[in-house]
């Protein structure tokens, strides 16, 4: 999922389920990411840059991976 273009001006909830295989999530730069993640032989990696400043807008990102990943950048 690329939201490298979308215009975020208030917090978003994504839910995101990997079964045997992988899911990448794209994030602008100005865009602060909270993850919560259940893992069952995977896993979820969260590479975003943190902005700096003021309480941004946030993407609450709630990931389910089994024997599969998420990655957010």
């Amino acid at each position: 999922m690329d939201l490298r273009q979308a215009i975020i001006n208030e917090d978003i909830y994504i839910s995101s389920t990997a079964v045997f295989g992988g899911i990448d999530i794209l994030v602008p730069n100005n865009i602060r990411v909270e993850v919560s993640s259940t893992p069952i032989f995977g896993g979820t990696t969260n590479k975003a840059i943190q902005p700096l400043g003021e309480n941004p807008p946030t993407i609450y990102i709630n990931s389910t991976s089994i024997f599969g990943g998420t990655e957010i950048k």
